[in-house]
């Protein structure tokens, strides 16, 4: 007698978009990628976090002249309606990362003596209409099975070096454990006494933060473009698959999933060209 196959559950992790600097042809590469992935009910979208930048709230003197916040939240909206269009029936998970933070540390110090109103008034959830488009709000440490679980990368205080980004949350939270917020791929495993394996993971970015006003990060780009696509059975086994974005010479990006090749060039006015 056969035994019956399993479901197999395709789980997409994507972090650190930082709308509205976001990198636009890695953001339609993944897009792209997500949309080819065919996900179902059983599957789900996890947005790690950093999916807003929330620059004009920073506490790094922002140049107010040259953001809107206004327009940081619509095209945040506008993009979470088009995520929803390409997995209608699939379950799309978020959690906070630092800069979604800034807002709610700008109304304690700011105006603490309404905190209580604006704490919901201004919520991440509201402002992005989780509710109108189906997204739960979750917190982190975040799991689907309890095998694996998913932080924004923020949550261990204290410098981490890029070189030991995995490593060092694994060994922190002993645990199979996925992060964002470095904006770097890192993998990291280890075997454990009885034979069995633990691994973190280190997720890359969306974003272009040499877009910011103030040219922060504008010298030297060292992050990392991607996605990572968690496949997992009912009994708890799981594969990770790290998609790393590749620099083209024409400054855009390829990669080579599922024996397609994705090729991004260049965005011009807002509409993707290859």
């Amino acid at each position: 007698m056969m035994e019956k196959r399993q479901k197999l559950t395709k789980t997409v992790f994507i972090s650190d978009i930082h709308i509205p600097y976001q990198d636009k042809k890695a953001l339609a590469m993944a897009m792209e990628v997500i949309k080819d992935l065919k996900l179902k009910s059983h599957d789900n979208v996890i947005i790690g976090g950093d999916l807003v930048d929330y620059y004009p709230v920073s506490n790094f003197s922002p140049d107010l002249m040259s953001s809107n916040i206004e327009v940081e939240l619509f095209e945040a909206v506008e993009w979470l309606n088009n995520l929803r269009k390409i997995v209608p029936k699939s379950t799309i998970y978020f959690f906070q990362g630092n800069h979604e933070e800034r807002m709610q540390r700008k109304i304690m110090s700011s105006a603490s003596a309404l905190a209580p109103f604006l704490k919901n008034k201004l919520s991440i959830r509201e402002l992005l209409e989780f509710k109108k488009f189906g997204i739960k709000e979750v917190k982190t440490p975040f799991t689907l099975n309890k095998k694996l679980y998913f932080l924004h990368g923020h949550e261990k205080k204290g410098f981490i070096t890029p070189k030991h980004i995995a490593s060092v949350n694994l060994m922190y939270y002993n645990r199979n454990v996925i992060v964002g917020h470095h904006h770097r791929f890192d993998m990291s495993i280890t075997t454990q006494l009885d034979g069995s394996l633990l691994g973190g993971w280190a997720n890359g970015c969306l974003a272009d933060l040499s877009l910011l006003p103030d040219g922060l990060y504008s010298s030297f780009d060292s992050t990392q473009r991607g996605i990572t696509v968690i496949y997992s059975k009912p009994n708890g086994f799981f594969s990770v698959a790290q998609h790393l974005f590749i620099p083209t010479k024409q400054k855009g990006y390829e990669c080579l999933i599922n024996n397609k090749q994705y090729v991004k060039f260049y965005i011009l006015s807002g509409i993707l060209t290859v």
